[in-house]
């Protein structure tokens, strides 16, 4: 049983921020605010830390420590458009079908 778990942090470190990128491809519309980009942040933490089936402290703490970078990238390459896109979705699954550039 060792090594699911073992595979299981990899796999979302692996996730967090490419899917955080994917979301925040450079665009030429309005740049979102900090504030935005920490509620995107929240919501995508929260996203993640969801789509596990029993998601553990360790998955959550995690989820957490890549907070700061999501919240970079967005200010530094995402767009307002994007942001409001993932903050709308449900669930992982709808972020990567419908907020993709």
């Amino acid at each position: 049983m060792t090594a699911p778990r073992r595979l299981a942090r990899p796999r979302l470190r692996l996730c967090l921020v490419p899917l955080a990128v994917l979301a925040l491809a450079a665009g030429c519309t309005k740049k979102p605010s900090e504030d935005q980009c920490e509620a995107f942040a929240d919501h995508l933490v929260e996203l993640l830390v969801d789509s596990r089936d029993s998601p553990t402290d360790r998955v959550r703490k995690l989820a957490r420590t890549k907070h700061d970078e999501i919240v970079a990238a967005c200010v530094k390459e995402g767009t307002a458009e994007e942001v409001e896109c993932v903050l709308a979705q449900p669930d992982l699954a709808a972020v990567e079908a419908n907020c993709k550039s």
